[in-house]
């Protein structure tokens, strides 16, 4: 149960933040013009390229699982050097950006100010996730609370403007910088250690050759902006609402992570576990979004309705990418030859730069044929859809390259069992909230509740392993009831 409960609290955590993001999202999406969200949607690309160098915190997860304290304050120093760096560099540039993109200038000065934040919160949470994965997934509770309380203020005492919107999330991000801060507090005792830097970004050349496939694969939205228009990217985007939905299915699998990193014995039941665990909800919420898909657009907006089959392709294409984000975690995490000190170009020969090489190799198949649609097809809901059909293709190249790798370690017959279970269990629910139709929130809660009720019954009645681990459940429950 381990692994399932460290999953399970990520996951109890992640559905607040569904909640109260779709609150937030609801706020947003019904004051924004589809132009006003599209250029949030190239705000938030542009920041991702400003963050491509927290990628060194990957070696602060893998230290620190391994008993390195001094890794979190070393981190953060390398964090604050990059930080100031780029912020500078993006100042710099502010008024071509704004220009280039069509974006007011002060929502850019308020994107520049997200850096420091964004740089700290990655090297505080990469080190307590490797330690504590439930206390990182409360500090996503904190950000999603404080986010929508500071949108709610925004909508009661003016106006909901895409500035005030960007306020509302860069107050989101300062507060879990505070939790992460409260919850590393030991760890921070320590001095940084510059012997420790030193490994961090020696080893990390490795990961820079990650920055190229992030560059390519966050080229999507920017051109798609410049090429077609900020109402294509609107609906390109407006589908990753429910997608996250889906995605949000491989934190139940958090846990394995860093339990491979400090013990791969046992990996291939780990990785049998948490497949189950994940698809468990990855299937129906994906089955949900396919059959529901125009009613779940008008909820937000009635013009993204027409965006119904980009939300089809991308759920099934998330849905993938929640198994290939396993099978990714399942390899780095057995790899072994970094536990020891070992000559940086040592780590060409290990798992880490093979799943690099992988990412890159999907960047360029995805990024290649968004590319070729806006040639083909220039503007409209095709153009999203296609762009979208794009990732879907990329992720199966990525699905067939990781099974290469992990073919001993998967157990594919009770995988292929668990998922032919779940997909039948689907069905009726399928139908049901196909019946139920919901077109406002009321009825679409309505459809949530029915639907994964008769799904959860649907399985008890097909699934052993589901019987066994809901009953566990049970008793577990009861017992923190009686006994405390």
């Amino acid at each position: 149960m381990g692994l399932k409960r460290a999953g399970a609290v990520f996951y109890a955590e992640r559905l607040y933040s569904v909640l109260v993001g779709a609150l937030f999202i609801l706020i947003i999406t019904r004051n924004l013009s589809t132009s006003e969200f599209g250029a949030w949607g190239v705000v938030s690309s542009i920041l991702s390229y400003a963050s491509l160098a927290t990628i060194v915190n990957f070696w602060v997860t893998r230290f620190r699982a391994r008993g390195e304290s001094s890794v979190l304050s070393s981190g953060l120093l390398l964090s604050l050097i990059f930080s100031l760096a780029i912020m500078v560099l993006l100042f710099i540039f502010s008024h071509e950006i704004s220009t280039a993109f069509g974006i007011p200038y002060e929502v850019v000065l308020v994107s520049i100010a997200y850096l420091p934040f964004y740089y700290a919160n990655s090297a505080l949470y990469s080190s307590l996730y490797a330690v504590n994965p439930a206390l990182a997934a409360v500090s996503e509770f904190v950000f999603e609370t404080v986010k929508l309380a500071a949108a709610v203020f925004f909508a009661t005492t003016s106006t909901v403007t895409l500035f005030t919107a960007m306020l509302a999330v860069l107050a989101g991000n300062a507060g879990q910088t505070a939790a992460l801060l409260f919850f590393t507090h030991n760890d921070l005792r320590y001095k940084p250690s510059f012997e420790t830097i030193r490994r961090i970004l020696a080893y990390s050349w490795v990961n820079a050759l990650s920055i190229p496939s992030s560059i390519i694969a966050l080229m999507d939205v920017p051109l798609l902006s410049h090429f077609t228009s900020n109402q294509v990217v609107a609906y390109y985007t407006i589908v990753l609402t429910y997608t996250n939905l889906i995605g949000y299915s491989y934190v139940l699998g958090k846990g394995l992570y860093p339990s491979l990193l400090s013990n791969s014995d046992s990996a291939s039941e780990k990785l049998d576990e948490i497949l189950r665990f994940t698809f468990l909800l990855g299937v129906p919420t994906m089955v949900g979004a396919i059959v529901l898909a125009p009613n779940l657009l008008y909820l937000l907006n009635p013009q993204y309705t027409v965006a119904s089959p980009v939300l089809r392709v991308a759920a099934l294409t998330a849905l993938i990418g929640v198994f290939n984000g396993i099978l990714s975690d399942t390899v780095q995490g057995i790899e072994s030859k970094d536990a020891e000190k070992i000559h940086p170009k040592m780590l060409a020969r290990t798992h880490i730069f093979r799943i690099t090489v992988i990412g890159v190799a999907r960047a360029l198949i995805g990024i290649a044929g968004v590319s070729v649609v806006i040639l083909a097809l220039r503007d409209g809901v095709q153009t999203a859809l296609y762009a979208r059909v794009s990732w879907l293709v990329a992720e199966a190249f990525v699905t067939i390259s990781l099974y290469r790798m992990v073919k001993g370690i998967l157990n594919k017959r009770s995988f292929a069992y668990s998922l032919t279970k779940y997909f039948l269990a689907s069905v009726p629910m399928s139908l049901l909230v196909f019946w139920i139709n919901p077109w406002r929130i009321r009825e679409t809660f309505l459809a949530v509740v029915v639907g994964a009720t008769v799904y959860f019954a649907t399985l008890y009645i097909l699934d052993k392993w589901f019987r066994r681990t809901a009953r566990l459940v049970v008793q577990e429950l009861r017992h923190k009831v009686f006994n405390g």
